[in-house]
């Protein structure tokens, strides 16, 4: 055995690999129990956006619903430094890019930014850690093409009104001359009214982008 192998072999000894859905002790080399695998489905949703100031209707492609343990799983990788869970959404969000977005041939993708002061708190950016994944996955270049100005209210406590009240004005472009003529391929964690998603598309619009379009891990189905 190879000392990196003999290194993992220990490494999944003293801390052996749980699913991250039901956190139960899975083999090396997967991110699932065979359970979870069976039962938790891709619900493949195509959802579509209006960014009114444009007239401009963009999309967002998600493999999951957020509810149950998929939810937990996704509060997991964001709040409880479970980076490690990046790598397994970022190939389901591959998997489903390239089959909804097969006549679009993307120039970069990016991500939808935090604020500085969230970013401090909480170590990371977890849309950036998926992002930056599916562009391997899928081989187009990530850039960081927006920053966020202010440390707003968190959406979810908030009204549809309220939300796209509570991110205006709240993303700058970091460099136009990066997507100038750029079909651009954005992406968030989670989605509900996609307020976030549209404003952070209004600004790359009007800094110049050709094409927008989105993905996310999961969405929330509203009543």
């Amino acid at each position: 055995m190879r000392f990196k192998e003999a290194g993992v072999a220990l490494l999944d000894l003293i801390f052996p690999p749980r699913c991250i859905f039901c956190r139960a002790v899975i083999p090396s080399g997967t991110k699932t129990c065979k359970k979870c695998e069976k039962q938790i489905l891709c619900i493949h949703s195509a959802k579509y956006m209006n960014v009114p100031e444009l007239g401009k209707t963009i999309p967002c492609m998600v493999p999951y619903s957020y509810s149950g343990q998929v939810r937990q799983s996704i509060i997991r990788f964001k709040f409880q430094n479970q980076k490690q869970f990046a790598a397994f959404y970022a190939e389901k969000m591959a998997e489903e890019i390239i089959q909804k977005y097969l006549n679009v041939e993307f120039d970069t993708v990016t991500s939808v930014p935090i604020s500085a002061k969230r970013r401090k708190f909480r170590g990371y950016n977890q849309s950036e850690l998926i992002a930056r994944d599916v562009a391997r996955r899928i081989d187009i270049p990530y850039r960081d093409c927006l920053m966020k100005v202010t440390d707003n209210q968190e959406q979810h406590k908030l009204s549809e009104k309220e939300r796209r009240q509570n991110v205006h004005g709240a993303y700058r472009p970091l460099n136009k001359d990066l997507f100038v003529g750029k079909k651009i391929l954005l992406i968030d964690d989670i989605v509900t009214t996609g307020a976030t998603l549209c404003e952070c598309a209004l600004v790359l619009f009007r800094s110049g982008a050709q094409e927008v379009a989105c993905a996310a891990i999961a969405e929330v189905c509203l009543n």
